[in-house]
């Protein structure tokens, strides 16, 4: 007996097969989280601030909920930003003004893509870090010979 698929359950088992097999390549390097970039700011006199520095680590190796941790040595107004892949603000907050500021953000509810956490001081853009979210799945197929 030959099994013979509709040319559309064909695709779907092909696309999910090479898409699964993609996000198992690319999956280790989404959640490399260490320290972001820092820039370093200059006060209206002209004299350089301190520099902000921001780290995002993920909790645990399976989950989508991260750790933000932000060192703000100026004592300054800053604003998180988490926004996605075009941008669009998906939330704000004014942090504490602070010399550390510790939080923590779940992200479970949001869709597969890229997401930016933010840090600004007014319309300047300090430090940025991008997370990326990624669901992989895996097909099995199961042959049996019934006797």
């Amino acid at each position: 007996m030959k099994l013979v698929l509709a040319p559309k359950v064909k695709m779907i088992l092909t696309a999910a097969a090479l898409l699964g097999s993609l996000n198992v390549m690319a999956q280790e390097n989404d959640y490399a989280f260490g320290t972001a970039k820092m820039t370093t700011a200059v006060t209206e006199n002209g004299s350089p601030k301190a520099a902000v520095n921001m780290q995002l680590t993920q909790l645990n190796k399976d989950g989508i909920t991260f750790n933000l941790a932000v060192e703000n040595p100026s004592n300054e107004k800053l604003v998180l930003y988490i926004k996605d892949k075009n941008n669009f603000t998906l939330h704000r907050e004014i942090l504490p003004t602070t010399v550390r500021y510790a939080g923590s953000y779940n992200l479970d509810s949001l869709e597969d893509g890229d997401y930016t956490f933010e840090i600004r001081s007014g319309k300047n853009k300090l430090v940025e870090k991008t997370v990326g979210i990624h669901t992989s799945t895996v097909v099995n197929r199961n042959v049996s010979v019934e006797k």
